[in-house]
This record gives C-alpha cells, structure tokens and sequence, in this order.
C-alpha cells in the first residue's frame, strides 16, 4: 500500500539549517495565487515536491517579560505591557563589544502577494519603508534583494509566518550579489559565536523568556576575499529576530501615538541638533487628556489602508520602543524622516486611490454579504465591474488573464519592453496573420492554470482531472508552438522584409545606420525576434516527451469515465494487466470455487465464497439452513478443514483450504490494482515536476502570448492607435484626439481632445463649468499614461509618452466616518503627500482643490500648491473653479510652467435655452463657473434661480444685497391687507364710540387676515 507521507514534508521547527534548505531548493521559483489567503511562496524558482507552505501564524499582544537590547543593553523591563520585541534569534549570551557599528533593524511582513518592509537607521536616523506587491518567486527575489542592497541591515525583524515557510526564509537570508558587509555584525567579534560551515539557525524563544537570545550562525565566507566582489554568499551579515509584535491593532496604535517624524512637524530641527522644541511640542501633547495622534501627518506618506506595511512598520517602531529609544519619554520614537525605499522602481507606482479613480478594477460585490466571505476567502461570489479591465480582458485562458492583472497591477517602466509589446500587437494586428491568429485563439482555449496543477503535484493532492487538462494543455501549446514556429513566423518575417524596405527606400542615402549584430537583427526583424523570443522560452522537446509519456501511461477516455482514479494504459504495466484480467473475471472464478466446493462437501446446502479487504477469501453459509449451537457458536456438521472466522446475521464464515489457496494466488487484488496504479501516477508526477521550470517557462510564453492577443483585440475593435514611448528624460505627454476608453462607450458622440505637458509646460490648470468634462479629461490623461505603461495601443489619432514613476491622484473619494478627518483635511492630506512623493517623472492629477474651506482660505492653498508643484517639476494637471488665481493675478499662465486651459460651453443669451457644454479644450481661463445655469439645468426652482441671480449681481456692483420683495412672503406681518386694518385702527380715536360701519370694515379686514 502506497504511503503518502514518504512524499510530504512536515512544517520544519527552527531553528531551521539553510544548509538544508538551500540543498532542496532549486534556484527558480514561483509564487502561487493567494486568494485562498496562505502564503504559497515557494522558493526561487517554486521548490518541489515538500516545498513548505507558511500557515502559521504571527503572535501580538503578550508580554513575554523584559526584553534586551539585541546590541548588548542590559535588560529592562517592557513599560508597554502590549508591546513585545520578540524572542531573538541570537545564540549568544554575552553583549558585544560597545564597538559595534550602527544600528540598521528591518521588519519584514508578508500576506499573501503583498510584502512590506521597515527599515531604520541609526546613521542617518530616518525610517524607510516599501510597501510592494509580488505576483511570483521572481518578484519576490527582486524586492527582496533591491531592499536589502538599499538598506543594509544588520538585524531582520520576521514573523512567525516567515519562519515557517523555510523557501521564503531563505530567499530573506540569502544575500544578493554585489553586498557588501558594510553596517553589519562583525563575524569576527570575540564575543560572537561564529560557526564555520553553511549553517544558520533560527531560534525560538522560550514563552516568558522574550529576552532569550539565539545567535545567527551565519556562514563564514573567506576573510582574505574582497567584500566588494559581486558574487552572492551564504554568510548573511544580519541576525534574525523572530517578533510576534504584528497585530494590526497594536501596530496602528503604536504608528499614531508613538512616532514623531521631525520633517513632518511644523518646525524643523535646527542643524545642531537642538530637539528643545520637539520637546516642548511633546510636553504640550501629554498635557492633553486624548492620547496624540500624528494621522493627519503620518497619512500624507504612509498608506493606512495597507494592512502589511502597517504591520511591518508597528514592529519596527516596537522593537525600537525597546531598544534604541527606550530612554526617550513615553518610549516615543523621533526620527528626522521616513521615506520610501526606491527598490521596485521598475514598475510604475500605484496606489489604491489610483486604482480606484481611475477605474482600473470594479469589483462588484454580491448583494448578500455571506456570500462575500466563504470559507476564509474575501468576495468569492464578487465580479469584475465595469472598468479597464474588462474593457482590456479578451484572454482565452485563465493564465492569460492573471497576467493581463498582472501587467494592469504592475505596469512597465521598461521602454524595451513595452515596445516588444506593441511589436507583437501590431504582427497579429496585420490582416495577413488574421488565420494564424484564429487558430492560436483556438487553441489558448485550452490552456488553463499551470500553477495550479503543479501546486497540488506538490502537496500530493492532484485530482484525476489534473492530469486530463494537463494532457489537454500540451497538446494545445503544442499545436500553438507549431503555429508561431511555421505560418506565423514566415509572415513575420515577410512584414519585416517590407518594412524595412520601406524604409530603405524613406532614407536618403537608401542605407540603414550600423549596429551590431543583435541590434541589427531588432531593427530590421523586430516580428521575428518577437516570436524567436517566445519560441525559445517554449521548451518544445520536454513538452513533445512528457506528453508521450502521459499517452504511454494514462488511458484519458476511461479515466474520464471513472473520474475518481486514474486509469492506467493497458500495455504499460504487464503485471497490473493480468491483475486487471484476474479481477474482471473474478465473480466467475469464485463461482466456478464455490461449485467445487459445493461438489466436495455433499452434506452442505449452499454455500457462497467472498472476498473480504484485509481478511481474503471467504466461504459463506447461512446458518439456518445448517446445524447452529448458540450456546457454543459451533457448527456439528461443517467439514473439519473448515475453520470459523465469524459469524454476522444469519452468515457464517469460515476459511478453507481452497481460500487459503486463492489467497495464495490471488491475493487482495483490488488493493494491488490501486497500489500499483497509484506507484505509477506518483512516478509520474515526479516526471512532470522534474520539468517544472520547463513547463513554468512554456506556459508563461503562452500567458505573455494570451495577453498580447487581448490587447490586439481590443485595439482592433475600439480603434487604438500605437504610441510612441520616449524615455524619462524627455518629459513629454502629447496626445492628440485623445479618447476615455471607457467614458466613449457609454455616450453618443464623444468629444476628443488633445494634451500637451512637457518641461515647459508642466502644470495644466483646467477651468470651466460643472458639466463641462473637467473630470473626466483628467482622468482620460491618467487612464492613458497607464495604458501606455502597459503596452497597449491608445484611444487617439497619435500619442508620445515618456515614461513615468508614478501616478498619484487626488479626486474627490467616498466620505467615510472611518478616517478621523474632514473631507478639507482629507484633501490637504492628499495633497501633502503629492508634494512629498512627486518627482520630477510623476504624474499629478487633481481634481478641484480647496473647495471645502472659505474661498479665500481655498484659493491660497490651492495657488501655493500649484506653485510648489510647478518647481517641482512633476506633470500636473488640475482642475479648479477658482478663477481668482488668475483674475488677481496669482498664477500667470505660460509662465513658470503654469499653462491655464478652459472648457468651452455656449450659453445663450436668454433664459429660454439651455446652456449646452461643448467638451472642447482650448487654451485661456474661463470667464465664469456658469453656476446658475448648472441650477437652471438641474431643475432649481426658479424663483431661487432668480433670486441667487440677483445676489450676484449685488456682489458684482458692490452694492448691498437688498430684501425679499414683501410680495414674495406670505407670512409677512406687512401684508396689504394687514397694512389697512393697522391704518383703520390707528384713524379711529375711540372704538368703544365707533360706528358700525367702522367695526365691520375692521371684521372684514381681520377676516382677510
């Protein structure tokens, strides 16, 4: 019987020997999709069959007792009893010498795709942090190892998660090339308990004891070797720190109350040093009975929204609460900044609010709000809405479709690369490629998750139908390699061929400028090289051998029909053939038994022979019809060579000399059918791992190949033109006629319009009505500075767009009472960010500044942000009703970087049509908000349309706002007929003399009243 625990490997206990897991880890590795909510990072390059799946889970909110001082302090004890360091990973019992270099901690938290790291530094006293998402073991390599090259740290903060997922763990410890052991531990320190040899534990702190320490067992690498030489070591200059201070609650907590940022106060700290008025600051805030928070502060650079950077920060500024800063009042933690690492600069940078207002994704929850949280997994029964996503998504299979995520999660930097990809558009964009286009279509059908099924080949848990879609996918890339590498390939090269002879023939010397070899070969055969490249990372020969040994192995119609095992191919196991045979024909060799023994033993009435799993063969008589002694259980007239097993109901069984002979011969042959077929499926998905980086690669190219093929589609239909992409250096955004990709979907005739931003004109404020598509132009400007980072063609006549780092915006978001602040503070957040995030290569979008405050209060801020956004030489485009800026003289357009546009809108000279808006941008400021007319149009009644008109118009001739005309207020005491009964009583001297007449003149009057 196969054992399924010879396969698995159990969740190692630390310490942990990265000598080990370095020798099971092979170099490459992936990381899975996450929605189930476990961390799946297996290894660089997905490690095989016992790849360890983190599960555990991160502690917080003990007090473990005193903590120490990782560089030699002497234990105190913990004045927060929330807070816990953590049990350190430090061996050693004895401090270092006080010659220690700086202090550099980084805190690492990982959930999920998403990574977060913290870091601070003693040196320059500032705290930076990188809030990143991976998708798979590459990215997870290259985050990793850019943080590590960026800060240097001697000391790693991890999670309990982190320890236990021995591929991660090890990506965390393995240095990159080109470090150097700047900053970190001396290795060779008398009081360290250095280990040659390629070791490092990981120690686990006893409960209670958070104190205990474990040194790092780094390895040694050679003393005389130069630490500036680029190769990658085992020796990690860090010690790790297991903490279990990542509870989000504690963390936010300690983030708001207990991080002072100096750049971030309103006074800065002076050059020598002087912390007297960040000290009075703090004794003013501890005189309040509400414990400080720095949100409105800390929120203009540090997400919140992000559960894993506030995770990984929280346990930073707790171990250094404990450490470092433990002698500063209230245990407050005062650097001088906090800033984003640049290590995953290779992407363009997005935040949620990008996403979201830019409608990026929509994710369209179920209406019932159980079915949005199933078995752990958030918003299963959800949709993608309407957005760029599904405008773009026309991938045929779901590999495909999680990388076009991807790409859309992550868009490129690299200008290589985003014009490979308008390379391969426009070859399937070509009518000629139109067949072999349909047929590559057809076949991606077929291809579905191969990460999927290598993940559960992994845990042991593969499913029949596993092997089935697997069978169905080599075929399918199979067939699409033969189609790039034969018709598509020749057509590729023949449009290449005209290409470049047009082009020949458009030069005036009729020559093409000289390169090398492989540069000429991308100019002059760019579609080739395209498909070359996607060719070579298909692994054609593997594919074409495991599938023979699948169809050599696996029957696929009868294991399609059984649905519960997998069948295997007559013919490739003799053994279990004749075992198959023996058990289809098992019920008549029994019969035919039972007649012999029948035959043998006349004094018997019936008889019939069973088999029975882990008992054998067995003759059955029921024991009403032969002699039965209850009291003894015996049997007087049974055979002697019969001998009694039991007896269940009215069934008697008994063992014989011709079962112990089919026991002998036959044996438990629905046990050895199953086994064996088990052996061999095992055998077999050993195969099939052995060429897990073969396979990863091919249906890699495949999903690279589903996307671009969307992306063509797309193009195709909704008229997409091909952009030029220029570097960073330029600073161009130039678009003509361009379209909302999304907006010109749900209109009838969608107005066009053209965008220039560059270095001399880099702040575009655009003015004009309400209703004149102020918002919408700047989200069409975001929308297609990000599609150009993602490789696909515009919605414009033509387009150049150098690329940029990254976009932020700020447009008006969904009010919530779960952010203590004002929606003008939420604006000023957003816009204190913009200044301290910008760079020179960052597009800004905001949408009307300033308005939730005093006009006054509003269009100073909004004329010194422009300002400040103008020096900083970042891309902006504003829209505002503040006209005054200009008006008064504030902003000046052309000049300093500032260029002022409108939307124009015709308003008629009377009140009888409607003002109709035109969408057109043309340069100047607008002449008015035409708030009035938005009223007229909205439906206001016109008595307030009138009134508001009257108001202005007062305001304008600087005269004062006159009364409601007494008229217009039924409930005026001042009323005609209230006016006459007052005249008629004061005119009559005496009522007590008055004449009738008089007294029914004033009940008349009264009446009216």
């Amino acid at each position: 019987q196969r054992s399924a625990n010879a396969r698995k490997t159990t969740t190692t206990e630390v310490p942990i020997s990265l000598k080990t897991m370095r020798r099971s880890s092979p170099p490459v590795g992936n990381r899975y999709s996450s929605r189930n909510g476990h961390n799946n990072y297996n290894g660089p390059s997905g490690s095989r069959r016992g790849g360890q799946s983190g599960q555990g889970r991160s502690y917080g909110g003990r007090n473990n007792g005193p903590s120490r001082d990782s560089r030699g302090a002497h234990p105190t004890n913990s004045v927060d009893p929330s807070s816990n360091s953590g049990a350190a990973m430090d061996g050693g019992g004895e401090a270092p010498p006080d010659t220690e270099p700086s202090l550099r901690v980084l805190s690492f938290f990982e959930r999920g795709s998403h990574i977060s790291f913290a870091c601070y530094s003693e040196d320059e006293n500032e705290i930076i942090f990188e809030d990143a998402t991976a998708n798979n073991g590459t990215d997870t390599e290259r985050i990793v190892q850019g943080v590590l090259l960026e800060t240097r740290p001697n000391l790693v903060l991890v999670g309990n998660k982190v320890v236990a997922n021995a591929p991660l763990l090890e990506c965390l410890t393995t240095m990159p090339l080109g470090v150097e052991q700047v900053g970190g531990r001396s290795t060779n320190g008398p009081n360290n308990n250095s280990h040659h040899g390629d070791t490092a534990g990981v120690a686990q702190g006893t409960e209670g004891d958070a104190h205990a320490t474990a040194q790092s067992q780094s390895a040694q690498t050679n003393n005389s070797r130069p630490a500036s030489q680029g190769t990658a070591t085992a020796a990690i200059p860090y010690q790790l720190l297991k903490s279990s201070a990542f509870e989000p609650r504690q963390c936010r907590s300690i983030i708001l109350h207990k991080l002072r940022v100096l750049t971030l106060m309103r006074k800065p700290m002076t050059a020598n040093g002087d912390f007297s008025h960040a000290q009075n600051y703090t004794a003013s805030l501890h005189t309040s009975t509400q414990p400080p928070s720095n949100f409105h502060s800390l929120a203009s650079i540090i997400n919140f929204d992000s559960p894993t950077l506030i995770r990984a920060l929280g346990s930073l500024l707790t171990y250094l609460r404990n450490t470092a800063f433990r002698l500063e009042e209230g245990f407050t933690v005062t650097v001088n900044n906090i800033r984003r690492c640049p290590a995953s600069d290779s992407f363009l940078r997005l935040e949620e609010s990008t996403l979201r207002a830019l409608r990026i994704f929509a994710t369209d929850h179920h209406p019932l709000v159980a079915n949005n949280n199933v078995k752990g997994r958030s918003y299963q029964k959800s949709k993608e809405g309407f957005s760029i996503f599904t405008l773009l998504d026309r991938a045929k299979s779901t590999a495909g479709r999680e990388r076009l995520r991807q790409w859309m999660t992550q868009p490129s930097r690299d200008v290589a690369k985003i014009q490979q990809r308008h390379v391969g558009m426009e070859l399937f964009l070509h009518p000629d490629c139109h067949p072999a286009v349909s047929l590559l279509l057809e076949r991606l059908s077929d291809v579905g998750s191969m990460d999927s099924i290598l993940l559960r080949m992994q845990r042991c848990c593969a499913q029949p139908n596993d092997f089935l879609v697997l069978g169905r996918m080599l075929d399918a890339s199979y067939a699409i390699v033969a189609t790039l590498g034969g018709d598509l390939r020749e057509r590729a090269y023949k449009l290449d061929r005209e290409n470049h002879d047009q082009e020949r023939m458009d030069t005036d010397d009729g020559t093409i400028p000289s390169v090398n070899e492989t540069g000429r070969e991308q100019q002059e055969y760019p579609s080739v090289v395209y498909v070359d490249e996607l060719l070579r990372r298909c692994h054609v020969p593997v594919i074409r051998n495991l599938r023979e040994r699948m169809v050599s192995v696996i029957d696929e119609e009868v294991t399609s029909e059984a649905k519960d095992h997998v069948v295997i191919h007559y013919g490739f196991h003799e053994e279990l053939d004749r075992a198959k045979e023996t058990f289809e024909t098992l019920d008549e060799t029994l019969s035919e038994v039972g007649r012999q023994v029948l035959a043998k033993h006349q004094d018997l009435v019936s008889l019939k022979v069973v088999f029975l799993p882990q008992v054998g063969f067995l003759v059955s008589i029921d024991k009403r019809q032969h002699a039965h002694d209850e009291t003894n259980n015996t049997f007087p007239n049974i055979p002697e060579d019969f001998e009694f097993v039991f007896v269940q109901d009215n069934d008697a069984f008994f063992k014989s000399d011709e079962m112990n002979q089919l026991d002998e011969e036959i044996g438990d042959l629905d046990a050895f059918i199953k086994d064996t077929e088990a052996l061999i499926v095992s055998d077999l998905e050993e195969e099939v791992l052995e060429c897990e980086s073969e396979l990863r690669s091919t249906f890699s190219a495949l999903a690279d190949l589903d996307c671009i093929l969307s992306l063509a589609g797309c193009a195709a239909d909704l008229n997409f033109v091909k952009p030029e992409i220029a570097s960073a250096e330029e600073g161009i955004i130039y678009i003509e006629n361009g379209r909302h990709p999304l907006q010109e979907l749900i209109v009838n005739d969608f107005i066009p319009n053209d965008t220039m931003l560059d270095n001399s004109n880099r702040v575009m404020i655009v003015t004009g009505p309400n209703f004149s598509g102020k918002s919408c132009y700047a989200r069409q400007v975001g929308v297609l500075v990000y599609l150009a980072h993602v490789g696909s063609y515009l919605p414009c006549d033509c387009a150049k767009i150098s690329v940029v780092d990254q976009i932020i915006v700020n447009f008006g978001d969904v009010e919530t009472c779960s952010v203590p602040q004002s929606t003008f503070q939420r604006d000023l957040t957003a816009v204190a960010g913009i200044m301290r995030k910008s760079t020179p290569n960052t597009l800004v979008l905001i949408d009307e500044f300033g308005k939730g405050t005093a006009p006054t209060s509003g269009i100073a801020v909004m004329t010194s942000a422009m300002q400040r956004l103008a020096q900083s030489k970042c891309k902006v485009v504003c829209t505002t009703h503040f006209l005054e800026m200009f008006s008064l003289g504030l902003l000046k357009s052309s000049k300093d970087g500032i260029k002022a546009v409108r939307m124009s809108i015709h308003i008629p000279e009377t009140d009888i049509d409607d003002a109709v808006p035109l969408f057109k941008l043309e340069d100047g400021v607008a002449s008015s908000s035409a708030g009035l007319v938005c009223a007229r149009m909205a439906g206001l009644n016109t008595k307030v349309v009138d009134r508001a008109s009257d108001i202005i118009k007062a305001l304008k001739d600087g005269k004062q706002v006159q009364p409601l005309p007494e008229s217009m207020n039924a409930n005026s005491p001042f009323q005609p007929s209230v006016r006459s009964a007052i005249r008629l009583f004061l005119a009559v001297d005496s009522w007590s003399s008055a004449t009738d007449e008089d007294l029914d003149l004033l009940q008349e009057l009264v009446d009216r009243m």
